[in-house]
């Protein structure tokens, strides 16, 4: 290179430089990149439990303030099963998760019909499920009354997707229901009766023979057919 045309370019990039410092040059914009929050998705694999052979999935989204839920099942007797939420395991089944005090007299109203401005007979109590005779049926319905973490009073992730052999009345506070035998207890102060769920290879309590024919509703929804873990996916 010419050696006075160096100096000439170096004479200009010090006058660049001198002018940048006392008016500022335009800096080069730094891109931000920025990733939008993933919505929460957990999913439960329904198994049978007795040996009923009903499959199914269930699959919980957050959507806003509530989540949405898709349950999907298979091989199951034609007409209403019960639903609700459990704690422990499939191999352990707890009791209802029920993680709020339940007020005596509340109204029979499952998790699936629930608003805001009626809540449900308890968080655990989710519904009943219509299965067609070709034996597959499908419930979708979004509540605010979960959340898939956060507050351990909605949280439902690492609880149990219960389904029984036939449709829940939700009529009884399910604090009195759904202990180890299919049982009346009858209160002789209200004169009420509290049926109870049985579990399994259990028979039911009675005084006189009854007919093998199972109802097709019945408070706490008879014996437990179908289980599955509600875990976080995503």
């Amino acid at each position: 290179m010419n050696t006075s045309r160096f100096y000439t370019y170096t004479a200009l990039i010090a006058l660049i430089s001198i002018a940048c410092l006392a008016t500022g040059c335009e800096k080069i914009p730094t891109q931000i990149i920025t990733t939008e929050p993933v919505d929460k998705i957990a999913v439960a694999t329904i198994t049978h439990t007795d040996g009923s052979g009903i499959t199914g999935t269930a699959t919980f989204t957050e959507v806003g303030a509530g989540i949405h839920v898709t349950i999907e099942v298979q091989n199951a007797s034609a007409g209403l099963h019960a639903m609700h939420l459990h704690t422990g395991s499939c191999a352990e089944i707890g009791p209802h998760w029920h993680p709020m005090e339940i007020p005596a007299g509340t109204p029979g109203i499952p998790v699936v019909q629930a608003t805001l401005n009626t809540p449900p007979i308890g968080v655990g109590e989710i519904g009943n499920i219509s299965v067609s005779e070709d034996g597959t049926g499908t419930l979708a319905f979004t509540t605010p009354f979960w959340s898939l973490g956060g507050d351990p009073n909605t949280d439902i992730l690492g609880k149990l997707l219960l389904i029984h052999e036939t449709g829940d009345t939700f009529l009884t506070n399910p604090h009195h229901a759904h202990t180890m035998n299919m049982q009346m207890d009858m209160n002789m102060d209200t004169q009420t009766v509290e049926p109870h769920e049985h579990l399994p290879g259990t028979p039911p309590h009675s005084h006189a023979n009854t007919s093998a024919i199972v109802p097709p509703i019945q408070p706490g929804g008879g014996a437990r057919i179908g289980c599955g873990m509600i875990t976080l996916i995503q």
